[in-house]
Formats: C-alpha cells, sequence, structure tokens
C-alpha cells in the first residue's frame, strides 16, 4: 500500500502565498476599487468566487458590472483588511485596534462574510472589557448579533458599579441601553438606575419619544418614597398623577418588579456575620448577612465547625422587612446544614437559635440550575 503522506499532495499554504502577492498587485487585475482617495485593485473572478454580494455587483447585470473602477463609500483600512482575507482566508486581529475590527465586522455583515463574521463575533466575546463594550455593544446591535450583544450585557451584568460611572454610562448607544435596562440581571440600586438614564438623556439630547421608551425601562415602584417624592418629581420626567399611581401600586403589591442576578456561589465566613444576642428570648445568637444586593438563590447551606448538636433557623429577606423561613429547626449532628427552596431574590439571610458564634464556620449561598 502506497503511503498516504507521498500519494498525498497538499500544496495549500503556496497557494495562499502567491493568493497574498496579488491582493492589490494591479498585474493582470481588471477592477479598481477608489476607497477614501485610494485606488485599490482586485481581480473579479476571485472576488466573485468568495463572495455573493461581490459576484452580483461584478457579473449580475448592474451598472457596476460594466464599469473599470467602483467607489465605495467604506472604511479604507477595513476594506483592505477585508482583501485580504478575501484572497488568503486569513486574518490576525490581535494587534489591531478595536475600532478596525468592528469596521471590518460591519464590512463582513454588509458583503456577507457570514464565516468571518462568526469569527470576529466569537473573539470578540472574548476580549470585552470596560474600555471597548460600549463600543462593541454599540456595533452588535446595529448588526442584530444577539450572541455578542448578550454577552456585552452580561460583562455590564457583572461590573454594574463601572458601567454606571457617567463617562461610560454616557457612551452606551441607545439601543444597547434600551436592551439592558429591560433585563433583570442588570441589578443596582434603582434610583441609581434613574440618575444615570437621566443624565444619558440629557447628554445625548435624546429625542422625546426614545427618551420616554428609557425612562419606562426603569423600575419605579422599586423606589422608596423618599427617592420618589425628592429624586424623580424634582426631575420633572413624570407627571404628578404617574407618580401617585406609582407609589399606590408600590403600597398594595407584594410582587415588585426586582432585579436581580443569579448567584453561582458565595462563601461567607464567620467574620463577614453580624452577631446579636437574643437572651431575652431564646438564650442564643442570631446571625445576619448582607449580600449587598439582590440576588437569586435557591440553596443555603452552613458549615459548623463541630459536630456538636444544633438546631438553626435559616432565613432569607430581600428589604430586612419581610422575612422567609427556608430552613425549619430540625436538630442535626453533621457537620453541614443546607437548605434547598425554590427560587427567590435575596438579599439578607438571619440565622437563629445559635448556641455560640463560634459553632458557624462558614456559610455557602448559591444559584442551582438543576
Amino acid at each position: 500500500m502506497a503511503n498516504s503522506s507521498i500519494s498525498e499532495i497538499d500544496q495549500t499554504a503556496v497557494l495562499v502565498t502567491h493568493l497574498a502577492q496579488i491582493c492589490f498587485n494591479a498585474d493582470n487585475a481588471d477592477v479598481t476599487f477608489i476607497v477614501k482617495g485610494e485606488h485599490l485593485p482586485a481581480h473579479r473572478i476571485i472576488l466573485a468566487t468568495r463572495s455573493e454580494y461581490f459576484r452580483a455587483l461584478l457579473y449580475g447585470g448592474l451598472k457596476e458590472s460594466k464599469q473599470n473602477e467602483i467607489t465605495l463609500d467604506i472604511p479604507a483600512k477595513a476594506f483592505k483588511y477585508l482583501m485580504k482575507y478575501i484572497y488568503t482566508g486569513r486574518l490576525s486581529l490581535k494587534q489591531m485596534k478595536n475600532t478596525d475590527i468592528l469596521d471590518i465586522l460591519e464590512l463582513a455583515h454588509q458583503y456577507r462574510f457570514v464565516d468571518l463574521q462568526t469569527a470576529i463575533s466569537d473573539y470578540l466575546c472574548k476580549v470585552i472589557c470596560m474600555d471597548n463594550v460600549c463600543y462593541i455593544s454599540r456595533t452588535a446591535c446595529l448588526l442584530d448579533l444577539n450572541s455578542l450583544s448578550t454577552a456585552c450585557y452580561t460583562f455590564m451584568d457583572k461590573n454594574v458599579s463601572n458601567v454606571m460611572k457617567p463617562h461610560i454610562f454616557r457612551n452606551i448607544s441607545y439601543e444597547a441601553l434600551f436592551g439592558l435596562l429591560k433585563r433583570k440581571t442588570f441589578n443596582t440600586d434603582q434610583v441609581n438606575i434613574f440618575k444615570a438614564v437621566h443624565d444619558w438623556c440629557r447628554f445625548n439630547e435624546a429625542k422625546p419619544d426614545k427618551a420616554e421608551k428609557l425612562y419606562n425601562q426603569v423600575r419605579f415602584t422599586l423606589m422608596s418614597r423618599h427617592n420618589l417624592l425628592n429624586v424623580v418629581r424634582s426631575t420633572n420626567v413624570l407627571d404628578p398623577n404617574r407618580l401617585l399611581n406609582i407609589i399606590a401600586e408600590k403600597e398594595k403589591s407584594s410582587e415588585l418588579p426586582h432585579r436581580a442576578s443569579s448567584l453561582l456561589e458565595m462563601t461567607l465566613l464567620n467574620d463577614m456575620i453580624k452577631w446579636y444576642f437574643s437572651g431575652a428570648t431564646s438564650w442564643s445568637w442570631i446571625g445576619v448577612i448582607d449580600l449587598d444586593k439582590l440576588f437569586m438563590v435557591n440553596c443555603i447551606r452552613v458549615e459548623k465547625s463541630n459536630k456538636l448538636y444544633s438546631n438553626y433557623q435559616i432565613e432569607v429577606s430581600h428589604d430586612q422587612q419581610c422575612w422567609t423561613q427556608v430552613a425549619p429547626r430540625t436538630g442535626s449532628f453533621n457537620f453541614w446544614t443546607v437548605a434547598q427552596f425554590r427560587n427567590r431574590l435575596v438579599r439578607f439571610i438571619r440565622i437563629s437559635f445559635v448556641r455560640e458564634t463560634e459553632d458557624i464556620a462558614s456559610i455557602e449561598v448559591m444559584y442551582n440550575k438543576n
């Protein structure tokens, strides 16, 4: 049997090298693109073979099919990168500026290079940071790239305190901001969201219809009466009747539209628990934990420092006013007390009937998808 390495000839690397050499080479070129004043020679057959868009443009009977020079109103640098990709199938993004990458992404979308669009989108999902998230999310929304938009929103959810800073928030596009505000997982104090949206509308001189749509995404019923009357009312964004309706809805409704992200896992050591002695009633300690913001939680595990008998009660709350018991008092000699319950919005956790504060080593709070 013949050796496969001898019988199979693969010289694609040589082919790519030769194709790269004729990119922008005027020899045998039969069309020239004029982009921002630059004359860029090309070969119709190569472009048409690589792209349905260029096939229609250069051979589809349009006026361009009879022209030797075609003017394009697009970024020249990005078009040069695209041409190199057309001729070689290669593109190195690592050393490029984000603006150039986003320009190439738009051209890939415009000229229907689906594989290139997907590859760039996948790359951008991995390099999102505070310096580029506004620009990436703007392009993702513009091109309707759902996976890239979701990656941007998830990054913003996790970095909400930085995103809320004016120099960042003001640069979010209208479409991206509208999508962000619709998410339940963009979790911070609602009054801060209102202030940021109000500042965005003034800074970007938002038209009334767009401003109204953004304000409608603010969850006013989550604000305190004080903030509604002293912060929101002073801006004249809401008419008095709507403001009164919001206050009335807030006071009568038990199910408000809270924002919260799922808590994958958080471990809280003993020194992160605030302890209060309740000797007047049960001669034991009560521990309270503040998670700092709302999370979606469905499991709490209490690790004990010893195997002595324990009989804890675990409760959760979103506001420290209304508490829900998630672990009844059942005696145990185990090192762990585990409370599993239906999905709840939790910011505060209270553990009662603790004999000594040193008995609790840590508390794990989490959201289990299964």
